[in-house]
C-alpha cells in the first residue's frame, strides 16, 4: 500500500504543496517519496512508496510509461499482476511489479482493462494524449480515493481527508446530511458523501476523468456488481457447489500471498481465521499471526490458539489504559467516526507485527457478509428479524433516532442507502448485498485501512476477491444457512 496525491490547478502548482500534502500520510510509504509537476506546471502529483513487490527503485512512482507520455501514481495490489501481464504479449518490461501493467493496461485499454485486475487498488493516472487525469478504484473499494473542488477552482484528490483540508486552505465543514444518516440509520462511509462538506470519496467501482484544459469532470461505473452476480451461472448439480466455492476460497487466499516482503495473518477465534491459517501455512514454512486480545471476559485468546495451529502467535493483550493511550491517536488518524473498541486495538497489532518484521497482513474481512455469517441473516431467514431494521451484527438495536436535536433534523436531509430488494429476490442476500456494498463493509475497510497505514502495514482481504464473492452470492441461502456449512 502507499500514499497518493494528485493536484491541479488553473494558474499551476508547485512541488511545495503537493510535498505539504504528503506529510500528513507519511507513514503510508515510509519508503520512497517522490513528486511529479506536469501538464506545463499546472497538474502535480505526489506518492508515498510502501515496497511490496519489485522493491528495486525502478518500481518507485510517479511512474511513467515507456513512451514518457504518462504518469501513474498508485497504492494497492493487483495480485494476479503476471497473468495479466503475459496475456498483453511480448514486450520490454522494465520492472518486476504491478504497477508498470497496471499502467500500460489502462493506456492500451482503458477503465476495461481493469475488470481483468485481481486485487485492491486506487490510481491517479496523466494522459498527455488526452490531456487528461483519470482516477479509478477498485470493485469494492478496498483502497481509499478522495476528491474536492479547490477555493481557485482546481481539483485535488488524495488517499486520505486531511491532506485535502489542508489544500483547501485547513477550512473543514461538517456535513450535516451525512451526520444525521449516520444518528438515524447508524449508516456512515455508505456512500460518496463524507463527514466533510466539500470532500467526496470516488465510489467503489468507478473511475473519473479530469480534463486539464477546462477542469470539467465526469465519472462512471466501471462495475457493476449486480451484474456480475447475476452473469453467474448456477452448476446443474446442487452437490458442485461445495467443491467450487472450496476451490475458490484456497485459490483466493493463495494468490493474495504474493509478495517480495514477509507476509502474515491478523486473526481471530473465527472458522476464517482457522481457514485463512491452514491455507496460508501450505504455501509459507514460518507463517506469523497476530490477534488482539483483551481483559476478562472479553478473551478470545484460547479459541485463537486453536485457530493457529502451527504458526507463530502473537498476542496484543490490552488493558483499558491501553485502549484510552491509544484513543486520541487512532481518532485522529481515522478523520471520521468510528465503531468498536477493536478498531483502537489494532494500533498495537500492527505494531507487534512491525517489531516480527511483517509488512503484509491478510484478514478475515467481508467473510460473514459473503457466507451469511451474522445472527441476523439467520434471524431474517426464519422471519424473526424485518428486512429493514436497523440492527447491529448480534441483531440488536443500532441507532437512538430520538435523541437526535430537532435543530439537525432541520437543516439536513437522511440520504438513503439501497436496498437492493429488487436486485435479490432473497431478503437475505439483499441485506448482505447492502451490508458489503453500503452499511458495513466499506465503513470496515476504512477502518482497517487507517490503521495498518499508521504503522506502514498493508491489509488485504482475500475473502473480498471478486471472483469468489460474485459466486458466493449465487449459492442458495437455505444451504449457506445449514448448521453443516
Amino acid at each position: 500500500m502507499c500514499g497518493i496525491v494528485a493536484v491541479w490547478r488553473p494558474g499551476g502548482v508547485d512541488a511545495a504543496e503537493i510535498e505539504g500534502a504528503l506529510r500528513p500520510m507519511a507513514s503510508r510509504g515510509p519508503d520512497a517519496k517522490a513528486v511529479r509537476i506536469l501538464a506545463e506546471g499546472r497538474l502535480g502529483l505526489g506518492h508515498l512508496r510502501l515496497s511490496i513487490l519489485d522493491l528495486s527503485s525502478s518500481a518507485n512512482q510517479p511512474m511513467s510509461d515507456a513512451a514518457g507520455g504518462a504518469s501513474i501514481v498508485y497504492n494497492g495490489e493487483i495480485v494476479n499482476f503476471r497473468e495479466v501481464r503475459a496475456g498483453m504479449g511480448a514486450r520490454n518490461w522494465r520492472t518486476d511489479g504491478d504497477t508498470e501493467v497496471l499502467l500500460e493496461a489502462f493506456l492500451e485499454r482503458g477503465p476495461g482493462a481493469l475488470h481483468d485486475c485481481v486485487g485492491m487498488f486506487a490510481f491517479a493516472l496523466h494522459d498527455a494524449r488526452e490531456g487528461a487525469l483519470h482516477l479509478a478504484r477498485d470493485r469494492f473499494g478496498i483502497k481509499p480515493l478522495y476528491w474536492t473542488r479547490l477555493p481557485d477552482g482546481g481539483f485535488a484528490a488524495a488517499s486520505e481527508i486531511p491532506p485535502l483540508l489542508a489544500l483547501r486552505g485547513g477550512r473543514a465543514q461538517a456535513d450535516e446530511d451525512t451526520i444525521l444518516t449516520y444518528l438515524e440509520s447508524g449508516v456512515y462511509d455508505a456512500s460518496e458523501k463524507t463527514f466533510f462538506e466539500g470532500v467526496s470519496a470516488l465510489p467503489p467501482g468507478a473511475c473519473a476523468r479530469l480534463d486539464l484544459a477546462t477542469g470539467g469532470m465526469t465519472i462512471t461505473r466501471w462495475y457493476d456488481f449486480c451484474a456480475a452476480v447475476a452473469a453467474q451461472d448456477a452448476p446443474r448439480d446442487p452437490r458442485d457447489w461445495r467443491p467450487e466455492i472450496a476451490y475458490r476460497v484456497e485459490r483466493a487466499v493463495k494468490d493474495h500471498l504474493i509478495a517480495d516482503v514477509p507476509v502474515g495473518l491478523n486473526v481471530s477465534g473465527g472458522v476464517d481465521s482457522s481457514l485463512l491459517c491452514a491455507l496460508a501455512g501450505e504455501e509459507l514454512s514460518d507463517l506469523h499471526v497476530f490477534t488482539q486480545d483483551f481483559e476478562p471476559p472479553y478473551s478470545e485468546r484460547a479459541f485463537v490458539e486453536q485457530a493457529v495451529g502451527r504458526a507463530t502467535l502473537h498476542v496484543s493483550t490490552l488493558r483499558s489504559e491501553d485502549i484510552r493511550e491509544a484513543l486520541a491517536r487512532t481518532v485522529a488518524r481515522q478523520a471520521e467516526p468510528f465503531g468498536g473498541v477493536s478498531v483502537i486495538g489494532y494500533d498495537a497489532l500492527y505494531r507487534a507485527a512491525d517489531s516480527a518484521g511483517v509488512t503484509v497482513l491478510l484478514d478475515g474481512n467481508g467473510v460473514d457478509e459473503v457466507f451469511l455469517g451474522y445472527g441476523k441473516y439467520r434471524a431474517l431467514a426464519q422471519g424473526r428479524l424485518s428486512a429493514d431494521a436497523a440492527v447491529s451484527i448480534d441483531g440488536t438495536r443500532s441507532t437512538l433516532p430520538e435523541a437526535i436535536a430537532p435543530g439537525l433534523r432541520r437543516r439536513a436531509a437522511q440520504f438513503s442507502v439501497p436496498t437492493y430488494a429488487e436486485a435479490f429476490v432473497e431478503p437475505v442476500r439483499a441485506m448482505a448485498a447492502r451490508d458489503l456494498l453500503h452499511a458495513k463493509i466499506p465503513r470496515g475497510l476504512r477502518f482497517n485501512d487507517r490503521m495498518s497505514m499508521l504503522r506502514s502495514k498493508e491489509l488485504r482481504v482475500p475473502f473480498l476477491d471478486h471472483r469468489l464473492v460474485e459466486r458466493v452470492f449465487r449459492v442458495p441461502v437455505d444451504l449457506l444457512l445449514r448448521d453443516d456449512v
